[in-house]
């Protein structure tokens, strides 16, 4: 009996022993090893918000800070790091954080220098308009001096300080392009300025050919001096162009850093997961054979091993499962009572989930304050949106009024690029509402049975000039096809594969085709002949913020982007074949539908310049309560050769609709009044009874309900900024129902 108990002794022994040797290695090298893998999930989170917050920083002081804050992140990131390379085998992932660590730290600073010398570009931007407006005020004393003393040569001296002004006016004008080939274009007619007023201020006597070269030094310094207004303009679009690639790569690179950063994480707690289920199993084989030589020993022996069992054994197995447990995600309350070498392992076992647990939290706050950041950001896009549609609506009216107007040689180029800038703004628009909707969640599609001809003559309407513009032919089917979609998505996907086509073709055509495929679908498919895009990228162009192109290029990079997640919606998707120096094609299929009566709405037909005196003399109503819109309105229907009654509230429209003694063509109605009624409500007020007369809704808000009710209540729907053509062409085909 006392061999035995000396044998069971010994097993017990030597089995606690290796248990304890296994828990102590699982404590004293794992444990810190997973509390340095957690570290790191935090740290990888932390990191990719960086290059957002430095683009964000508009002052010195905003950005040391934040670059102190990189400083201690990428500090605490070394060395856990190098912990994590002492204590565990060389691992790929370990090798590729290294390496991402570098490559992110790297493009975070230069995201910090461009944004610096960004800042600098506006503060000299800034200051050289500034010195314009001096100049300016120094032709007006030079003027008036001038044509007090200089008598006899007034006409000169007029036209001198008027073509000085018009090319003063350059300046704060070129201040403001976005792009670089309006730019360019200023630039040339400032050259232009330059000569035509040097050639002119010869003809001066010498006294008065001295101050106007003064002047126009000045004035040619202010352009293109060392720090001329063209050279940083310039240089500002370049700097904003490489800012926005440098942020993407970063956002690439921090994307790579955090997935490598969880995979390490989710390998050490798998090292540690099996190390506890190896510990369970010894435990269990432990215990097996210590009972077996209990049963054969005397009841010493059984006392013996009761006593072990109840005091090592069953705490370490319990231990090892609770490990395990919490290895594989799930919860058990740990119990750590005692005075001895298991009760500090359950300690310190505690005290790792405990920081475990705090790091989860705080990862999943992290979490869920980037996506209350990214909810703020649609929202911000979307209100933004809105708030810019305004001024810019009634700027695109004024516009087509002056597009009609009689225009000289200066005069005309100057029109022609503020409209092309406005159509460009309504696309840059229309992207950042479709791309801040799309990340919200707002757009859900209303699957309707519809012909596809009055959207392919829109679609031909509307681009046309752009691509006549570029010396393109463009050529859009005429095919009558039914089918079942949303139209205002697919819509808006053939108007980005059609702008993303005309915008990468230089010379050739652009074109629309329609055939049916598998007897119950349509595929639609944009062509170009443009340079076409390498196998290698063609992964890369449904990305946002990607283009395919110089980093001068317009456009923000969403509009395939954008294409592609609207297809999604449909339940469908955007598919490429492009070959280098030969063009792409961008298709998409969509389902047929077969028409019912209901389906079948009134389209709007092309017009051609014969139906131009269609609206003379036709009364239409214009109500908006904001001065400047209702201004545009007016005068733009009044060129059209319209009648127009137009007020800021429905009182006075019914006083002015009492003296009139026929029905109006159109009542023009903004959604958004200042009275407590909606554009909808005062509409149905006013065609209550009138079965002649059409109303028509227009708003800025990106609400789509807003559209939907409108049409319920059977009245037309258009967007701000309005499209002019577009509403030409609405109200022509009203004037041929009369």
């Amino acid at each position: 009996m006392v061999a035995l108990i000396a044998i069971a002794s010994f097993v017990s022994l030597k089995s606690f022993n290796e248990l304890r040797k296994g828990l102590s290695e699982i404590t004293e090298n794992d444990l810190p090893i997973v509390i340095a893998g957690s570290s790191l999930n935090q740290i990888s989170a932390d990191l990719a918000s960086f290059g957002h917050n430095l683009l964000s920083s508009d002052s010195k002081g905003t950005r040391q800070t934040v670059l102190l804050r990189l400083k201690d992140q990428v500090t605490w990131l070394e060395e856990i790091l190098e912990e994590l390379g002492k204590a565990t085998p060389p691992s790929e992932d370990l090798q590729r954080l290294v390496l991402l660590k570098s490559t992110l730290v790297a493009n975070l600073h230069s995201v910090a220098e461009l944004v610096s010398v960004r800042s600098i570009n506006k503060s000299a931007t800034k200051s050289v308009v500034r010195k314009a407006l001096e100049l300016n005020q120094q032709l007006l004393q030079f003027n008036e001096t001038l044509l007090t003393d200089q008598k006899g040569i007034t006409l000169a001296i007029h036209n001198w300080t008027g073509t000085f002004g018009a090319g003063l006016l350059l300046i704060p004008t070129a201040a403001s392009i976005d792009h670089q080939f309006p730019l360019q274009e200023i630039s040339t007619t400032f050259r232009h300025y330059i000569v035509q007023l040097s050639s002119m201020s010869s003809t001066f006597p010498p006294g008065l050919q001295v101050k106007a070269r003064l002047l126009l030094k000045q004035l040619e310094t202010l352009g293109y001096g060392e720090s001329g207004i063209f050279d940083l303009r310039a240089h500002a679009l370049y700097l904003d162009d490489s800012v926005q690639g440098t942020v993407s790569q970063n956002k690439v690179v921090a994307d790579r850093f955090v997935a490598s950063a969880s995979s390490l994480t989710r390998k050490l707690q798998l090292r540690i997961t099996l190390r506890g289920s190896e510990l369970d199993r010894e435990s269990q084989e432990r215990s097996t054979l210590f009972l077996m030589m209990s049963l054969l020993s005397s009841i010493g022996v059984i006392l013996v091993f009761f006593y072990i069992n109840r005091s090592v054994v069953h705490r370490l197995v319990t231990l090892s499962q609770t490990m395990v447990y919490h290895a594989t995600g799930m919860r058990r309350k740990i119990a750590a009572t005692g005075n001895d070498e298991i009760t500090d392992m359950t300690k310190a076992f505690k005290y790792f989930v405990d920081v475990i647990d705090k790091r989860e939290d705080e990862l999943q706050d992290a979490k869920n304050l980037a996506e209350k950041a990214d909810k703020a950001k649609s929202q911000f896009l979307a209100a933004a949106s809105h708030d810019l549609r305004q001024p810019l609506h009634a700027i695109g009216l004024f516009a087509a009024t002056l597009v009609g107007l009689n225009h000289n040689k200066k005069t005309k180029p100057i029109v022609e690029n503020i409209e092309r800038s406005i159509d460009h703004m309504n696309d840059l628009f229309d992207s950042i509402l479709d791309y801040s909707q799309l990340e919200a969640g707002e757009l859900s599609p209303d699957l309707k049975v519809f012909n596809l001809s009055p959207l392919l003559a829109m679609l031909e309407t509307d681009f046309a000039a752009e691509a006549k513009d570029k010396g393109l032919v463009l050529g859009i089917d005429k095919a009558d096809y039914w089918v079942r979609s949303e139209a205002l998505l697919l819509d808006r996907i053939l108007r980005n594969l059609l702008t993303n086509a005309i915008r990468y073709t230089e010379s050739g055509r652009v074109s629309l085709r329609l055939e049916r495929v598998d007897e119950s679908a349509v595929r639609i498919t944009v062509s170009d002949t443009g340079r076409g895009i390498p196998a290698d990228k063609q992964g890369k162009i449904f990305q946002e913020f990607y283009r395919n192109g110089a980093k001068m290029e317009k456009g923000l990079g969403l509009g395939l982007a954008i294409a592609q997640q609207m297809a999604k919606l449909l339940e469908s998707q955007v598919l490429i074949h492009s070959v280098v120096g030969k063009g792409s094609d961008f298709s998409i299929k969509v389902p047929e539908g077969i028409p019912d009566a209901k389906d079948i709405d009134v389209t709007l037909k092309q017009t051609s310049p014969a139906n131009a005196t269609l609206l003379t003399d036709q009364l239409v109503i214009v109500l908006d309560d904001d001065p400047q819109i209702l201004k545009a309105t007016a005068g733009l229907l009044e060129r059209w050769g319209c009648l127009v009654i137009s007020a800021g509230n429905k009182g006075a429209i019914l006083a002015d609709l009492k003296v009139q003694n026929r029905q109006p063509l159109a009542y023009i109605v903004d959604y958004q009044l200042d009275d407590s009624e909606t554009g909808i409500d005062v509409l149905c007020n006013l065609l209550e009874g009138d079965l002649t007369s059409r109303g028509i809704i227009i708003s800025g808000n990106t609400d789509p309900t807003i559209e939907q009710r409108a049409k319920e209540a059977g009245f037309s729907f258009f967007s701000k900024p309005l499209r002019p053509a577009k509403l030409a062409t609405y109200l022509r085909h009203l004037a041929r129902k009369i």
